[in-house]
């Protein structure tokens, strides 16, 4: 037992190798959701800062989690959303560019698709081996491309990407660079300010180990100018928590990502909820969360090496990150073999024909041989 198992619910007797698919709640967090679940039930205890100080508490945190400034942050509810920002709120011209991968998560990939109906050209690469190589982008890159959107980590392989290399190169050729981040942040030091990435779009659900329906969109100051605000959400107005004497016909709206802050973003329950868990997250460390679970899985791929299995380029130290992806010799023998794994209560995703693992702080060696055990039987 390491010292961070005791901080979460005791997942016996299955080994919970899976935290890519749903980060479970520290203890801490689930005491803080039953306090806010009694304030809905007690209403008459709730306050005006319940409502207002919350979204600026987590956008504090977020920010320093980032390397980002507040103002850049919008609270969203999904990664979708993050990325519906960008989409929706450019100008697009007929034949304008947009460079996806195939392989990116759902999220980054049909609100993009969706900007054909509007005559914009949507360039799906295909990924050689799980990732896109620069000179796989770099083929397809020109001076109609307004947007690379791409994953910083697959949530299938957990192959990260260089995002200086990828966003520099968007840069080259006039391109934005948005990146969903779900599959990274909290498990690799992030300074965004230190990286030409215009946008990211983050699940909070997974890694963040917040409520689901919590998430964020970091816009870099310079982006903000360029995107269209189609829905006014009020409490993004100047003055919103006077509420009651806000001016009708003449109000005025920050300077700051916060005006795409979902509707509904003083959810006093999913906020206290996400709040916490950046707490715990930003107390044990990104470095802490990376180096155990890269520990961890070198561990995993050193059992696998020798006995038939192909590892995704995310056992590659430059590639690597908190999720690693393997295959036995067919499809068939690892759909069977991830069967076998859940059967023996062993939790880990099957994902674009790859058994997932993608452990967390609460994981130890014993779990990962457990899983190796289980793989030779």
């Amino acid at each position: 037992m390491n010292q961070f198992s005791t901080d979460f619910a005791d997942f016996s007797p299955t080994v919970y190798l899976d935290c890519a698919y749903q980060g479970p709640f520290p203890k801490v967090t689930a005491a803080r959701l039953r306090e806010a679940i009694e304030l809905k039930c007690h209403p008459v205890r709730l306050t005006e800062p319940d409502y207002f100080d919350g979204p600026e508490r987590v956008r504090a945190r977020l920010s320093r989690l980032l390397g980002a400034d507040r103002d850049e942050i919008a609270l969203t509810a999904s990664a979708t959303q993050g990325i519906g920002i960008v989409a929706g709120g450019l100008e697009w011209k007929a034949g304008d560019e947009v460079v996806i991968a195939s392989t990116n998560f759902p999220s980054n990939l049909f609100t993009w698709l969706h900007l054909r109906r509007r005559d914009v050209r949507v360039i799906v690469i295909e990924p050689r081996g799980g990732w896109v190589r620069p000179e796989d982008l770099a083929a397809v890159l020109n001076s109609r491309t307004r947007v690379v959107a791409l994953d910083w980590v697959s949530y299938s392989t957990g192959v990260r990407i260089d995002l200086a290399a990828t966003g520099e190169l968007a840069h080259r050729h006039g391109a934005l660079f948005v990146v969903d981040g779900t599959q990274g942040v909290g498990t690799v030091e992030l300074d965004l300010h230190a990286l030409p990435v215009d946008a990211m779009a983050v699940a909070a659900y997974k890694w963040l180990l917040g409520p689901y329906g919590t998430g964020f969109a970091y816009l870099h100051r310079d982006l903000l100018d360029r995107l269209d605000l189609g829905v006014v959400n009020w409490s993004a107005v100047e003055g919103s928590d006077q509420f009651d004497s806000l001016p009708v016909d003449r109000f005025t709206l920050p300077n700051a990502a916060r005006i795409f802050d979902t509707g509904g973003v003083a959810s006093f329950i999913n906020l206290r909820g996400l709040e916490s868990s950046l707490e715990y997250v930003q107390a044990a460390g990104v470095r802490t969360v990376n180096q155990h679970c890269r520990r961890l899985l070198d561990r995993l791929a050193d059992g696998l090496r020798g006995g038939g299995y192909t590892l995704s380029a995310a056992a590659e130290a430059e590639r690597s990150s908190a999720i690693l992806g393997f295959q036995a010799q067919s499809l068939a023998a690892t759909e069977a073999l991830h069967a076998h794994l859940r059967s023996q209560h062993v939790a880990v995703s099957l994902r674009h024909g790859m058994i997932r693992v993608s452990p967390y702080l609460y994981n130890d060696d014993g779990d990962i041989d457990r899983l190796l055990t289980e793989i030779r039987n």
